[in-house]
């Protein structure tokens, strides 16, 4: 927990503090005997059991919160390659010692507070923020849950929680702590520096073949081509065999016909909703819009802005109020409505466009028509072209007389290595799912029997590794012209550090650093001796706008008074003297920043609860289970 904390003193901690209450019971690194039972039960502790509709949930769960975080959805393979399988059934196994214990204890919840964490989850509350049961029963039917099952999932977490709040949920550093702990994040330092790189080098280094030889000598492994891979493959996607040519007119008119109803766009409504507090408001502001004043000026008056109204445009559906939803859709454009009584309270609506029901005309439809039906029975031909390859594969044939045979095109990487990369150090393009075909690639030998890749809905990559050219260290020749680069750098560096560590020496030698670098630093354009800078209010945690992190760190690592340097760049170096430090008084941490270390102490003791049960219980793992989570029809 030490070191979570040390490393938690910057300004991001709020935010890695919520990841970690994201990601509870999901990093202790639960372990258990497997057996391979029921396809109903991927865990077992005790009388506890974990199904695989609960499995299926915590990994969806924690699939989403990854993917929202890459920014894109992720696939399980990609998400299973950060762990995430393994995380999953950490997670489980936990909630189910804490659900055993909770057993044992004979611990339980009534219906009334039940009801209390159901009705307080956001995802079942509407737009006033209370519980909506239509969003409840709408996200069961998304998942396929039964509202018995859902609620008897609440009611384990409910009892967990119990546990976390006789355990460690109240648990406060003690103020020592909070104390050390502020003036660890609050002292300030003040220290005078300078910065400078290669410009004070009079003379460039310039190697000698014998340099450049003895350097390439002494540094070998950085001079070495990586394995690469020769890559025979066939690349098979419907939309190379798509034609649309083939397609009547016929076809695309039918095939219109039968979308219809999906190509309808129902009306869209622009609103704006005033809710109101009370039916003497609502009466009040009624009467005051009849009498003939705006929307926006009473809107003013009760100390709102238009744009806090908006809802957007909407479908009759989208309203989850019914009374609203039909005043909204018989209510005329840009004329506010009388008081609806919805059933949050009174509001009024005001329509500001309307965007009518609109099917998409057959004209603008028809070349995409025309595109998805080839598309469509291309698809057809790319399996019938699946199943014949894959019987030539099975019988031992290689993808050079395969594509003969068959009349396709067979295409040749002559170099990949495993980042994807040509000899010349660019990616290979153009070539979809590249980096399965590499990954693939690289665990492959000639000969082997390697499986097609899929691209995308309707397509394959098959492959063969025709040669596999080996890692080789590259010649003095070969990289001569990388080698004088190498060599110059490292001695530019070499001299700046030597110069850094003298004017260290000197300052630590109370001499002062204006006059050090005055004499071992050359002079400015204006022919200027070289002055030191000073900054000022320097914290462990803040970002300074000219010091690099490295050298603000360097500075909180020294006494006052004492000199250091610290790179802060490429060929870059900061000597700096501390002339200042000072501890704070009265200053406090945020409260924020307190909570979330008490609740890094929380999920520390928690973790050793779970940690101490784990040893008292028989815990046990269904690999076959936790497949057919996946694959629930056998698939």
């Amino acid at each position: 927990m030490l070191d979570t904390l040390r490393t938690a003193s910057t300004g991001w901690l709020a935010k890695i503090l919520i990841g970690l209450l994201v990601i509870s019971f999901a990093v202790w690194g639960i372990s258990g005997s497997l057996f391979y039972g029921n396809q109903t039960t991927v865990a077992q502790v005790g009388k506890t059991t974990v199904s695989t509709l609960d499995f299926r949930l915590a990994y969806e769960n924690q699939l989403g919160a990854l993917s929202q975080q890459f920014g894109r959805r992720l696939s399980r393979q990609q998400a299973d390659a950060f762990g995430l399988r393994q995380n999953v059934i950490d997670q489980v196994v936990a909630g189910a010692l804490l659900d055993e214990n909770a057993r044992k204890m004979g611990l339980g919840i009534g219906e009334t507070e039940l009801a209390q964490v159901i009705a307080s989850d956001p995802a079942f509350q509407d737009l006033s923020g209370n519980f909506s049961r239509n969003a409840l029963a709408a996200t069961l039917r998304q998942y396929g849950i039964s509202q018995e099952d859902y609620i008897n999932s609440r009611q384990r977490v409910a009892l967990r929680n119990q546990i976390q709040a006789g355990t460690a949920a109240a648990l406060d550093l003690p103020e020592a702590f909070e104390s050390a702990y502020t003036q660890y994040l609050n002292e300030r330092r003040t220290v005078q520096y300078v910065e400078f790189g290669s410009e004070v080098i009079e003379t460039q280094p310039s190697p000698s073949d014998s340099d450049l030889q003895t350097y390439y000598d002494d540094n070998k492994s950085d001079f070495v081509a990586p394995e690469y891979r020769k890559i025979d493959y066939i690349l098979l996607q419907a939309s190379d065999l798509a034609n649309v040519d083939e397609i009547t007119d016929e076809e695309v008119r039918a095939e219109y016909e039968n979308r219809k109803d999906n190509l309808r766009s129902p009306e869209r409504r622009t609103v704006e909703q005033l809710v109101l507090s009370s039916a003497e408001e609502a009466s009040e502001v009624s009467q005051r819009l009849k009498d003939g004043e705006s929307f926006e000026t009473v809107v003013s008056d009760l100390g709102r802005s238009i744009s806090d109204l908006s809802l957007g445009a909407v479908t009759e559906s989208d309203l989850p109020d019914e009374a609203v939803s039909i005043a909204v859709f018989n209510a005329e454009l840009n004329q506010p409505t009388d008081v609806v009584e919805g059933i949050f309270g009174p509001v009024i609506v005001r329509v500001t466009n309307i965007e009518p029901e609109r099917t998409t005309p057959f004209a603008e439809i028809e070349t995409q028509l025309r595109t998805d039906l080839a598309t469509r029975a291309a698809g057809d031909r790319v399996f019938e072209l699946y199943d014949a390859i894959e019987e030539e594969r099975g019988a031992g044939e290689f993808i050079g007389p395969i594509a003969e045979r068959m009349q396709l095109e067979s295409q040749t990487i002559e170099a990949i290595d495993a980042q994807g990369l040509d000899i010349a150090g660019n990616a290979v393009e153009n070539i979809p799912n590249i980096r399965a075909l590499t990954a693939q690639a690289f665990q492959s030998e000639p000969g082997d029997d390697t499986r097609p890749i899929e691209v995308g809905a309707n397509g394959f990559i098959w492959f063969d590794v025709a040669e596999i050219i080996p890692e080789r260290q590259k010649t003095f020749e070969e990289v001569k012209v990388d080698l004088e680069a190498a060599w110059i750098a490292a001695e530019t560096e070499k001299k700046i550090n030597a110069i850094a560590d003298t004017i260290v020496t000197r300052v630590n030698a109370n001499e002062a650093l204006d006059d050090v670098i005055a004499e071992l630093l050359p002079a400015d354009s204006f022919g200027q001796p070289v002055k030191s800078s000073e900054a000022t209010e320097l914290t462990r945690a803040e970002d300074h706008e000219t010091l690099s992190r490295t050298a603000v760190q360097s500075a909180f690592g020294v006494s006052n008074g004492v000199a250091t340097r610290a790179l802060s760049g490429e060929n870059k170096v900061t000597v700096m003297v501390v002339t200042d430090v000072a501890l704070p008084t009265e200053a406090r941490i945020e409260i924020e920043i307190i909570s979330g270390i008490n609740e890094v102490a929380s999920q520390d003791v928690l973790t050793q609860v779970v940690q101490d049960l784990q040893s008292r219980e028989s815990v046990t793992i269904n690999p076959s289970a936790i497949e057919a989570a996946f694959n629930p029809h056998g698939g």
